[in-house]
């Protein structure tokens, strides 16, 4: 078994402090209960509308929640392992770009300017989402060989897991703020890194994350009658 500390060398890098900061307002609070979040999350799929951006405080309660889900419970101290990237789209207050979340000021740090909707769209293998439409795309990445250079074989498992909880925790604060969301696997992740300037960072993208605003009145199955 790891010693506690073992994966302190496999942590997230921190933001660049040299890079230009977006501040973003205080976190959506997460008004809604549990149970309500979770009975109504669900993956957006083509529902995506860009004609109503994303709110600032929207962002903020979904990139903190994602955050939170990172951190690993046990013996691990305060070992982050996961770091969150941000492709804004159309989120009111904060221009198009790409940026890299800051946790401990709750701000972005901005990786490159410009609308990246064209990018995702041509990185995306899939056609279940157009993702020029969706508000943010959200990205975590994890040190994945750090982290088998740490523990070994278990690397597995902690990458994996930390993924997946950054993932339900988008879904159920997305939910809980009104927007929806969906997470997908089918992107070029060679392209992100060169996109966000990760060569040489170890960092790896494993998932893509999609929030922003759906269509009004879309088609639903109501289960609860069924």
């Amino acid at each position: 078994r790891p010693a506690p500390g073992a994966l302190a060398p496999a942590a997230a890098h921190p933001v660049d402090p040299a890079a230009e900061q977006v501040e973003l307002p205080p976190a959506r609070p997460l008004e809604t209960d549990v149970r309500t979040a979770l009975r109504d999350r669900r993956s957006s799929f083509g529902r995506f509308d860009a004609q109503q951006p994303v709110t600032r405080p929207q962002l903020a309660a979904c990139l903190a929640a994602a955050v939170a889900g990172s951190r690993l419970g046990g013996d691990t101290g305060d070992v982050r392992l996961a770091k969150l990237y941000v492709f804004v789209s159309h989120v009111e207050g904060v221009e198009p770009g790409s940026y890299a979340y800051d946790p401990e000021r709750r701000s972005l740090r901005r990786v490159k300017e410009g609308r990246p909707g064209e990018f995702l769209q041509r990185n995306y293998f899939l056609a279940n989402y157009n993702l020029e439409q969706a508000g943010a795309v959200l990205v975590p990445t994890v040190r994945t060989t750090a982290v088998l250079d740490a523990v070994g074989d278990r690397g597995y498992r902690l990458v994996n897991a930390t993924i997946g909880a950054v993932a339900q925790s988008l879904y159920t604060a997305a939910s809980a703020v009104d927007l929806g969301c969906g997470v997908a696997l089918g992107f070029d992740n060679i392209s992100y890194i060169e996109e966000l300037g990760l060569d040489g960072t170890g960092e790896a993208p494993l998932l893509i994350m999609m929030i922003g605003n759906e269509r009004p009145a879309p088609a639903d199955f109501r289960y609860e009658i069924a």
